[in-house]
C-alpha cells in the first residue's frame, strides 16, 4: 500500500503544474484522463466538489487518496472493458494480436 501511495503522489506531483500541492480543476481532468477516464466537464465539476473537503475549488493529495475507493472502481471499469476489446482481437487467446488477427478485424470493421 505504501508503494502504491508513492505512485500515486509521484502522479498527483506530475500533474500539479504550478507545483503548490492542489489540483486546478484543469490538472485534475488531466490526471484523470491519463489512467484511462473520460469524464465530461459537468463530471469534473461535480467530482471536485465532491472530493474538495476544504471548500477552497482545489484537490490537495490527501482529498484524492479518500476519494479512491471511487477511482478504482472507474479505472476497473475502464480496465475490463479495454480487456474485452483486446480479447476481441486476439483471436487465438495467446496474450498477443498478431498482424494476421488485426488485420482481419480491421477487414470486419471496414
Amino acid at each position: 500500500m505504501e508503494d502504491q501511495l508513492r505512485q500515486l503522489k509521484d502522479i498527483f506531483d506530475r500533474f500539479d503544474m504550478d507545483a503548490d500541492g492542489s489540483l486546478t480543476i484543469l490538472e485534475l481532468a488531466a490526471l484523470l484522463r491519463s489512467l484511462g477516464l473520460k469524464p465530461s466537464g459537468d463530471q469534473i465539476h461535480v467530482l471536485l466538489a465532491n472530493m474538495d473537503a476544504n471548500g477552497n475549488g482545489f484537490v490537495e493529495f490527501d482529498e484524492l487518496v479518500g476519494n479512491l475507493p471511487d477511482l478504482n472502481e472507474e479505472i476497473g471499469n475502464n480496465t475490463e472493458h479495454l480487456l474485452d476489446i483486446f480479447n476481441s482481437f486476439d483471436r487465438d487467446g495467446n496474450g498477443f494480436i498478431s498482424a494476421a488477427e488485426l488485420a482481419g478485424a480491421m477487414a470486419k470493421r471496414g
